[in-house]
């Protein structure tokens, strides 16, 4: 295999792995921000 295709492989994996893990930290920031809001606005 060239170095060329490897490394744009390599590239598309790291890509994908790295926008699903912000993609999950983002949804975790949201729900926790949106359970101090509620907090605040039931307290």
């Amino acid at each position: 295999m060239p170095v060329g295709e490897q490394v744009r492989v390599d590239s598309s994996d790291v890509h994908s792995y790295y926008s699903r893990g912000s993609i999950v930290i983002f949804g975790k920031l949201i729900r926790c921000h949106i359970g101090s809001s509620l907090e605040a606005i039931f307290y």
